[in-house]
């Protein structure tokens, strides 16, 4: 064997093509992939990515299990967005919106966090919001920390069939709310901004099967505090199913009571009494529940005396809107809605005077993009019988069309 190694040793020939011979052995080597080049490192690859894979899954639990560990359950949201107005000479607003009146204009939504707990029959939940649209919900005229509460309410519920709330919760009027991710529409309808935002008071809430019933006491509407002893009255009955519900709401009450100074002279109004009508309904079409329709009919009515002896005046203004939307694929959806606002007296709060006839028709879609971020693009046309609007000579129009993008992500 000694004599063997000297042989190849010395011999000039089968040195230099065994040196060939390796020299393209390990080019090749080098060069190709898989199990056949290096099984040692590909396996080790493999095992790095089921890793990378183990550990963004262990991570995900991880969140899910300290979001487990807090003493309470919490959740929120957080929102932007961005939109044009083709009628041009508007170039930093957008008419006929309470919530998201920017345009040309990266701006900010609101970021939200809803904290809860419940043990055994008492429960309460703590919902804060901070940013414009937050802000143009909880109403201007308070400031500093309590302008950031949403919700701030306790529960009591002594069986199953009963539950006691008492603070301030958000209405059940209408078929949108004010959080983004609970809507399929990004921009909100005249219908939802016309109508209450919340109530400050004390509701009692009744279930039976698939029925609910709701009796409530509250301040004056989007109120957190009172200054008079009026209240408001407030009901609900509905029925819930498996493929939707319906829902038919009232509050009223007086916004003010008269202070007179003699018998002649009074200051504020002599009375000044809102009553509110709401039908609210939906529901899931097809096999696999990927479509819904859903409808919203409101109508509102004031009625007051500028002074003790005269004649009780009454103002109203009435909406009712369409809803639709269908799942396309597992990320996507696509929807749209259609409204009528009848402004006939001008006291409805947020829309563009001095028209009494609006509409307008949205267009939406809903794309997942991961985990709980969802791009929402958006088209908007709103029409009113008046030329309230602008146009791009800054004349007056009757159109108003706006293209946005909103990112919104929930968790």
């Amino acid at each position: 064997m000694f004599y063997t190694c000297n042989r190849l040793i010395f011999n000039p020939l089968k040195v230099a093509t065994m040196r060939k011979t390796l020299f393209t052995f390990l080019t090749l080597a080098s060069i190709t992939t898989g199990a056949f080049a290096n099984p040692g490192l590909t396996l080790k690859k493999k095992k790095d990515d089921a890793d990378s894979t183990a550990e963004k899954l262990t991570y995900e639990e991880k969140v899910e299990e300290f979001k487990a560990k807090l003493p309470f359950e919490i959740s929120g949201s957080a929102d932007v967005y961005v939109q044009t107005n083709f009628n041009g000479k508007q170039t930093n607003g957008v008419l006929n919106r309470a919530f998201y009146g920017k345009a040309n204009s990266f701006e900010l939504g609101m970021i939200n966090l809803i904290m809860k707990k419940k043990i055994k029959k008492v429960g309460f939940v703590a919902d804060i919001g901070f940013g414009p649209r937050a802000e143009a919900a909880n109403n201007t005229l308070y400031a500093n920390t309590i302008l950031a509460i949403k919700q701030l309410y306790v529960t009591y519920a002594p069986a199953d069939w009963v539950e006691f709330t008492l603070g301030n919760f958000s209405t059940y009027f209408g078929y949108e709310l004010i959080e983004p991710q609970n809507n399929f529409n990004y921009s909100t309808s005249l219908a939802f901004q016309n109508g209450p935002f919340y109530h400050t008071g004390f509701k009692a809430n009744f279930t039976k099967g698939k029925f609910n019933a709701m009796v409530g006491f509250f301040n004056d509407t989007d109120t957190k505090s009172d200054d008079d002893r009026n209240k408001y009255v407030g009901a609900q009955a509905g029925y819930t199913g498996d493929n939707g519900g319906v829902y038919l709401n009232f509050i009223g009450g007086n916004e003010a009571t008269s202070y007179f100074i003699d018998d002649t002279t009074e200051l504020g109004a002599f009375k000044n009494y809102k009553n509110s009508y709401d039908l609210t309904g939906s529901i899931k079409l097809g096999k696999e529940k990927k479509g819904k329709l859903g409808v919203n009919v409101a109508y509102h009515q004031y009625r007051f005396k500028t002074t003790k002896d005269a004649d009780v005046v009454r103002n109203k203004y009435f909406t009712t809107y369409l809803y639709g939307q269908v799942d396309i694929s597992e990320r996507a959806s696509i929807g749209g809605r259609v409204g009528y606002f009848y402004n006939p007296d001008g006291v409805a709060p947020y829309v563009a005077g001095p028209a009494k006839n609006f509409a307008d028709i949205t267009l939406t879609a809903q794309i997942n993009v991961i985990g709980g971020l969802k791009l929402m693009p958006e088209y908007r046309f709103d029409f009113a019988t008046d030329k309230v609007f602008l146009n791009r000579k800054g004349e007056g129009s009757k159109f108003q069309n706006v293209l946005g993008l909103a990112a919104v992500y929930a968790f």
